[in-house]
This record gives structure tokens, C-alpha cells and sequence, in this order.
């Protein structure tokens, strides 16, 4: 089910959040969902990665593009088969049909804000937070991602 918008304007404070976690390790937090009638909209969602989490899945999105500003830390990520360094400052932008994924690259915690063009972006990451506690079976990964217009790709080697 498709988040809802945010109701007019908005102060999301320092760490408060939107509701529910997001994502597979169910470490993002909902910030701003923006879902005018007939538009694109987009969500900003935030997380915190603690130094040694392993990457998310590699994927692809066909439908929505992100960007990501890196706040706190050092991330490495992959943009189809170059991997890069982000820092603290730092933007990356992945347009959709990038094979991608990201993960903390430092001894300290990382923290990264994530703006997802269109919105319906995001309701990927709401379902697999609904399910972060639970294992999923790769067959299920895989379909839970095509019907979000996303496909989990194979890692590159030695990464």
C-alpha cells in the first residue's frame, strides 16, 4: 500500500521521523512523502549505517531515480560497474537503470539523506522494512522488487 503524502507544509525535527522503518535493514526513516495529485512527487528519507553493516542488495530501478547526500561518514557506492567514495558533503545521483548500491566505508557510523524522484519510489523500501525482521527467500526478494519496477542484480566481483 502506498504511503501517504505529507499533509501541507511541514518541520520534520532532528530525529524525528515519518513512521515505520524503511528498507532491509529497517535502518531508513520516512521524512517527507510529496504526492500532489497527478504529479511525481518525491520522498526524502534518512538513515544511519553503523560501520561493518553489509551493503544492501545491488538493484536496479527502472521507474524513479535517488540521490543521496552523504551527512556524516563515508560511503562507498556502486554506480553499474565503477565503485566511487562519497564523504561528508557529498552528493551521488543515480538515474534510474543504474545498477547500484551503497555501503559504509569508515570505522564510524555513516548517515546519508535519500531523495527519491517519484515518490512511488519509496513504497519499495516500506514493504521490505515491513518485512526487515523476517528472512526473505530470494524468490520472494525478486518479486517483491518486480513489482516495484526494480531488479536485484548480480554483485560485482571482489566487492
Amino acid at each position: 500500500m502506498p504511503i501517504e503524502s505529507t499533509s501541507g507544509p511541514v518541520v520534520v525535527g532532528a530525529g524525528e521521523d515519518g513512521g515505520a522503518p524503511l528498507g532491509s535493514s529497517g535502518r531508513a526513516r520516512l521524512k517527507v512523502v510529496n504526492r500532489p495529485p497527478g504529479e511525481p512527487g518525491y520522498a526524502i528519507v534518512e538513515a544511519v549505517h553503523p560501520s561493518g553493516e553489509p551493503r544492501i542488495r545491488d538493484h536496479i530501478h527502472a521507474r524513479h531515480d535517488e540521490t543521496f547526500m552523504v551527512i556524516e561518514g563515508e560511503y562507498e557506492v556502486r554506480l553499474d560497474d565503477k565503485i566511487v567514495t562519497a564523504g561528508a558533503g557529498d552528493y551521488v545521483f543515480v538515474p534510474r537503470g543504474t545498477a547500484h548500491t551503497y555501503r559504509n566505508a569508515g570505522a564510524q557510523p555513516a548517515r546519508v539523506v535519500n531523495i527519491i524522484s517519484p515518490a512511488d519510489g519509496v513504497d519499495l523500501l516500506a514493504e521490505l522494512g515491513a518485512l526487515a525482521s523476517a528472512a526473505l527467500e530470494p524468490t520472494a526478494l525478486a518479486e517483491l522488487h518486480r513489482r516495484h519496477s526494480a531488479t536485484v542484480v548480480d554483485p560485482l566481483p571482489d566487492w
